[in-house]
């Protein structure tokens, strides 16, 4: 009887599984099976996707709850923007994803990709459940009905399109959008070329291209591979519970062979080769990676710790009366008898960094004023005059950036503390637009005694009519 069991390289560390001999792909068509650890994902893919869905169109105190503003160079965050002066918070942020993704890799594997990657949660929680519902699983006659691919592939369009209503409103806004549905194609004539961009895009890669993205084109899931180590919590097989694999029946264990475990005619063996492992060879683990890889084969490359693999063995398990477990998450450490070490120093020093810089953005945070002040290049020559007082002074002329970042008017006017200054403004006080960024030239009168060289580093505050500080900065003036 022919083997149930996928063909494919031989040598699957150096060949994708997804591979034949001659370099051609071979369609992937994973089943679904369900368990405890699909349960799980669907319970936390349901907020994901939601998640992914609304944010763009929720508001909080009248601002984009997030969107990625590219026109105005504006990052909305919780009702906040974030200007590109505002960079060291990015970088702070990057620098954090950056080592909390080490922690995370070392600690509990590439969970990541299995149960966070939008590409992960779109393609097995919708795409793929979709297929199956109308197309049904592999080696279904339902798959040569015309009508049920074309059906496949509309519903496939509007999952397609909702995900690119929301990956456009990221960057434009929830306002270009008829009831949160349609594009404004005549009034966003841009949006409407980037939508259609998209949603070719997201059609495309989960309708046809799938896990070559994984494989082939993300290089996060490489890199997260190479961070494992033999610490590190991943889906393992056991190969000492499940070797030597085989269908034979030995006494008092009588195994049923169902459509999924009929015995592969190489590895049926004869009763006196001695007592065979709990793995029935039923290939079940393979035909729902959806990567195509053999487990068995130990840790590789294309493994996304989905865990699809686990709940059909532990299906398998539960038939033939075996314990759950022979493929798990565990640790090489853990499958050789070992302790698993969760607090090595590798870990200890993630964290250490994660805390000083979560520590760095709150301090940064807390300092953050309502108004972002940044010197302009400045043109007019300074120079040497007697103020309106009559005492000798330097006259120049300060040209000042004034972002409001909050979300209402601002009233504002520029002091120089510390150096018995004059300013004179154009205006007795600057009015400052919600999110909106002013310039203002401000013309100074500094002392000629408080310049001991060419140049003088002052102190520019930005108060309210009441006094209060709303922003600050220092700015290079030289002399005459």
């Amino acid at each position: 009887m022919a083997s149930t069991v996928p063909s494919g390289p031989s040598d699957y560390k150096s060949v994708l599984a997804t591979v034949d001999q001659g370099g051609r792909r071979k369609w992937v068509e994973a089943r679904i099976v369900w368990g405890r650890w699909r349960r799980l994902r669907y319970l936390l893919a349901i907020p994901l996707i939601a998640f992914y869905c609304a944010i763009p169109f929720v508001r909080i105190g009248g601002n984009p709850a997030f969107q990625i503003d590219l026109a105005a160079r504006k990052l909305w965050i919780a009702g906040v923007a974030f200007w590109p002066q505002d960079l060291s918070y990015f970088v702070i942020l990057v620098l954090l994803g950056i080592v909390g993704t080490l922690l995370t890799v070392a600690w509990l594997g590439r969970v990541f990709c299995g149960w966070f990657c939008p590409h992960n949660v779109f393609l097995e929680m919708l795409f793929r459940p979709v297929e199956h519902l109308l197309l049904g699983g592999p080696g279904s006659p339902q798959k040569t009905a015309w009508w049920r691919a074309a059906l496949m592939w509309a519903v496939f369009g509007l999952i397609a399109g909702g995900l690119a209503n929301a990956g456009t409103a990221i960057f434009i806004g929830e306002g270009a959008f008829r009831h949160h549905l349609l594009l404004d194609w005549a009034a966003h004539p841009y949006a409407t070329v980037f939508w259609a961009v998209l949603f070719g895009i997201i059609l495309f890669n989960f309708g046809w291209f799938r896990e070559q993205t994984c494989t082939i084109v993300c290089p996060y899931g490489r890199f997260q591979t190479a961070m494992l180590d033999p610490h590190t919590l991943a889906v393992v097989y056991d190969s000492k519970r499940g070797e030597p694999r085989g269908h034979i029946q030995r006494t008092g264990d009588q195994r049923p062979a169902t459509s999924d475990q009929r015995p592969a005619a190489s590895d049926q063996r004869p009763a006196a080769s001695g007592p065979l492992g709990d793995c029935i060879d039923c290939g079940l683990c393979v035909r729902v990676c959806p990567t195509g890889i053999d487990i068995r084969n130990g840790n590789q490359l294309e493994c996304l710790h989905c865990t699809a693999c686990i709940d059909a063995c532990d299906t398998i398990m539960d038939k033939v009366g075996r314990p759950r477990g022979l493929v798990r998450f565990a640790s090489e450490e853990q499958l050789a008898g070992r302790k698993r070490q969760v607090l090595r120093p590798r870990n200890i020093l993630y964290a250490l960094v994660i805390i000083v810089l979560s520590s760095l953005l709150a301090w940064r945070l807390m300092g953050r004023t309502d108004v972002l002040v940044a010197a302009l290049t400045q043109t007019a020559v300074p120079v040497r005059e007697a103020d309106p007082d009559g005492r000798d002074c330097v006259r120049a002329v300060l040209p000042l950036s004034l972002v409001n970042r909050t979300g209402e008017a601002l009233q504002a006017g520029i002091t120089l503390p510390g150096l018995d200054a004059r300013v004179v403004l154009p205006q007795p006080v600057i009015t400052l637009a919600p999110g909106q960024r002013t310039t203002t030239m401000p013309i100074i009168y500094i002392p000629a005694g408080r310049f001991s060289g060419r140049h003088l580093d002052v102190e520019v505050e930005v108060r309210d009519p009441a006094g209060r500080l709303l922003g600050r900065a220092t700015v290079g003036v030289r002399t005459p």
